[in-house]
């Protein structure tokens, strides 16, 4: 996905809308499907909750991340707080999906609310990514990489309950 034109504020209103946009992969099911059971089905090697909490997670990362990168100069950040791609996969989330999906929309929002106020001469602030490459990354890449992951994690979801919905859960 490409983010390079992704504003400050285009990422505030991305994140703001995760939660809603989730939800709405659960909506519609048949009278005998449960959200809480299709999510947790496998298709492939991931279900839709770990998606969910997958992007959950690296969006907290990814504000933690921010938070560093506006009060130090250069500061070193974890591949996998800045980088999707090196996030670690969820161990098996426990918990009805509602407690997810609301974790979900608390981080994307706390996130939002952050890159909402920070001024515009910040986002130029760069962090050195701690993964021996030597990579710098700048504050607005942080916010994008959150919107990636978010997004990402949405769509491999939405394949994933493509999938597994109106299968008996032994075929998924």
């Amino acid at each position: 996905m490409d983010l390079s034109q992704l504003s400050p504020s285009d990422a505030v209103v991305a994140l703001r809308s995760l939660e809603r946009r989730y939800r709405g992969l659960f909506a519609g099911l048949a009278e005998d499907e449960s959200p809480d059971d299709l999510a947790h089905r496998r298709a492939g090697e991931w279900s839709a909750i770990e998606h969910v909490v997958a992007a959950t997670r690296f969006i907290a990362r990814a504000n933690r991340a921010l938070a560093t990168v506006l009060t130090a100069d250069s500061p070193p950040v974890a591949a996998a707080d800045v980088d999707p791609a090196a996030s670690p996969r969820p161990t098996a989330p426990t918990g009805p999906l509602d407690e997810r999906l609301a974790e979900l929309g608390s981080e994307a929002n706390a996130l939002a609310d952050h890159i909402a106020h920070v001024p515009s001469g910040d986002w130029s602030r760069p962090a050195i990514i701690d993964d021996s490459s030597g990579r710098t990354i700048t504050a607005l890449d942080i916010a994008r990489a959150a919107v990636d992951a978010g997004v990402t994690h949405l769509r491999d979801a939405e394949k994933v309950l493509a999938a597994v919905r109106g299968r008996p859960a032994d075929a998924s």
